[in-house]
């Protein structure tokens, strides 16, 4: 009976190695394989700064992510048969994307396919920071302006998407910028430092009025006197006018006895 009732160790320890099968089994998948699986690779390329860009950054297209960055470099360590040496300068970054993304309604061996005819209506990559983190992302998206063909001097072994014009990624780093700087700005302070602006002048407004009609007695007497002496202005320009020597003597002389 005593033997009934001991553990089975060796059921135990099987139950044991079993389930860190399991736990390494779905972490394997998750971390590795069962996301790899789904990926296809893609390149492009940039001749500015890609500060904040790093291996893991995001991948958008048209907002929604679809990757990540898997690979940063240069061009000249990545190829070796450049035609243009200026070429070799440029970054280098290596795109992982999920090929569920790109079916667009077919399969997934198609991908490839469907990614190049998007390049040709017109995809194209930047480099855009998320404002918040200071870390960058690539952002894929069509421009509102015809984009010439882009020729490189290198034979891609992945699909190439070519990076924005220069002029529209210096329009999107503005953008980052103003949007940067908004996010800095402390609206509350400034809210509260306009109410109290606007009460500061409401409490000299106020003041003023007092100070008017307290003198409003005084202010009609000013104007009475300033009344009177444009009365008298007039009065003294008449005169002159009718006797310009008065202007050289203070008062009209006596008649002479000859002329009486």
């Amino acid at each position: 009976m005593a033997a009934d009732n001991q553990p089975n160790y060796a059921k135990i320890g099987l139950f044991i190695i079993i389930g860190i099968a399991l736990v390494v089994g779905v972490l394997v998948y998750l971390g590795g394989f069962g996301a790899g699986q789904h990926e296809f690779i893609a390149e492009t390329h940039f001749s500015y700064p890609v500060s904040g860009l790093d291996v893991g950054s995001a991948v958008n297209f048209r907002g929604v992510r679809v990757g990540s960055v898997r690979r940063i470099s240069f061009i000249g360590a990545e190829y070796d048969e450049i035609g243009n040496p200026h070429d070799r300068r440029q970054i280098y970054v290596e795109l992982a994307l999920d090929k569920r993304l790109f079916r667009f309604g077919g399969k997934e061996e198609h991908v490839h396919e469907g990614l190049e005819r998007l390049v040709e209506r017109g995809l194209h990559a930047t480099v855009s920071s998320s404002g918040v983190t200071g870390l960058s992302k690539i952002e894929l998206n069509f421009p509102t302006i015809p984009r010439e063909d882009e020729k490189i001097s290198w034979r891609p072994r992945y699909v190439v998407i070519p990076p924005a014009p220069a002029f529209l990624q210096s329009a999107a780093d503005s953008v980052t910028q103003i949007l940067d700087q908004l996010n800095r700005m402390d609206f509350v302070a400034a809210w509260s430092n306009v109410v109290e602006v606007t009460g500061s002048a409401n409490v000299l407004l106020q003041d003023t009025t007092t100070l008017l009609q307290a003198q409003k007695g005084n202010i009609g007497e000013i104007m009475d006197n300033v009344r009177e002496a444009s009365i008298g202005l007039r009065s003294f320009t008449d005169q002159i006018q009718a006797n310009p020597s008065l202007l050289l003597r203070s008062s009209t002389p006596e008649r002479l006895d000859e002329t009486r």
